[in-house]
């Protein structure tokens, strides 16, 4: 067994991360002499949370490097673009063989990091003007982290927190302190003056206030140790929204309005929407990084030219449309014209192997859809009450 539980590029690359029946039919295709040219369409039936609005496209880069060099054409949806169930975004045409083989990492590469970047997105509606960093990396396989910083800025966040992360995206990974350094350090004085002393000059003074005692106290520990120097402090426990109204009256009241305060620990959009108008910023984790993954299916909808596709799915080439966000996106046969003032959203990314589309930066990604974030109408933006499955335990031993 190999030290780490990870396929290399090469068996990637090769379709060794696949199921077996692909491997089978493969073989059975071949054997009988059949090779369709195939269109694929890859598209979400419903979300998983039956209160999202929209979802955020991420992922296409991977599966472009992935299909690279392939015969085959691919059309998708941009880097961030929103999309709805129903609507195919993103599709994959070749003959079967050259690269069925591949479907399970097609999907894989769209399927978590969309899944991601909707939920960041929709943090960053709750959290309005707030800023938002990234701290969910802990939380998942360590082979994951790059994406998952990269999908939480598609998706809108400001920072991230991981180092090798942040490497991958171009960007500088933020971050503040943990409570092992005040337990380490035997009170948060002291843990607070090791950080005052031996940080590097890049990192803010942001002090974690809720290790010992009760916020209140050590943020007067805080303020007695950095001074002037301080600049914000963070709650990760307890009533933040209480003790949030708390500090902040201490702050004021003793001139130093100058302090930002930030909050972290289990946040989501749901509880984000309470607190945003008490904290200058959010450390988001778990509940992005672990966001429930899109169930995206890759469907074969023509086959040799004719339009053929299974029970439940519609056949034949299509395209997407959207006018604006006020209208009704249109999903037609690709053979018809757009409408007026409507715009294709399945663009080219691949012509017989060639990569054809430029791949913008994460940080300009993000800024392009903080920008659709404000301007979705509000029936868009609103972020209702949590889904709560209701279960029936009788039977249970």
């Amino acid at each position: 067994m190999t030290k780490f539980m990870v396929p290399t590029e090469k068996e990637i690359l090769d379709g060794e991360s696949t199921d077996e029946y692909f491997i089978e039919t493969m073989n059975s295709l071949e054997g009988a002499g059949i090779n369709p040219r195939i269109i694929m369409e890859a598209y979400l039936k419903k979300f998983p949370d039956p209160n999202y609005k929209f979802g955020v496209v991420s992922g296409t880069y991977e599966v472009a490097k992935l299909l690279e060099g392939k015969p085959v054409d691919v059309y998708a949806m941009d880097e961030g673009e929103f999309f709805y169930p129903g609507e195919p975004v993103m599709r994959v045409e070749g003959k079967y063989r050259d690269f069925g083989v591949l479907e399970n990492s097609i999907l894989g590469f769209i399927c978590k990091p969309s899944a991601i970047a909707t939920k960041a997105a929709r943090c960053k509606i709750a959290a309005g003007d707030k800023k938002i960093m990234s701290f969910g990396t802990r939380r998942v396989w360590p082979f994951d982290v790059s994406i998952v910083e990269y999908a939480t800025t598609v998706g809108g966040f400001d920072d991230v927190s991981n180092i090798v992360g942040a490497k991958t995206i171009g960007k500088k990974p933020v971050g503040t302190m943990p409570h092992v350094l005040m337990l380490s350090a035997g009170s948060s004085e002291k843990g607070f003056d090791a950080f005052k002393k031996y940080s590097s000059n890049e990192a803010k003074n942001i002090a974690l206030i809720d290790t010992y005692s009760s916020p209140k106290s050590e943020l007067f520990e805080a303020l007695k140790v950095f001074g002037d120097e301080l600049y914000g402090v963070r709650i990760d426990s307890g009533d933040r929204k209480k003790t949030g109204k708390e500090i902040r009256w201490e702050l004021d009241i003793r001139g130093r309005n100058d302090v930002k305060l930030f909050c972290s620990g289990g946040l989501d959009e749901y509880s984000l929407g309470e607190l945003k108008d008490i904290y200058d910023g959010f450390g988001v984790g778990t509940r992005v990084a672990d966001a429930r993954t899109f169930d995206f299916a890759l469907k074969g909808i023509e086959f040799d030219g004719e339009p053929r596709a299974k029970v439940g799915n519609y056949g034949g080439t299509k395209q997407v449309y959207r006018k604006d966000f006020s209208t009704k996106d249109i999903v037609t046969l690709d053979k018809y014209e757009a409408p007026k003032e409507y715009n294709p959203l399945l663009k080219p990314l691949i012509k017989n192997g060639e990569i054809v589309k430029e791949f913008k930066k994460p940080d300009d990604i993000r800024k392009k859809t903080v920008e659709k974030l404000k301007s979705l109408p509000p029936r868009l933006r609103e972020i209702d009450t949590p889904y709560i499955e209701m279960v029936d335990f009788r039977g249970w031993p």
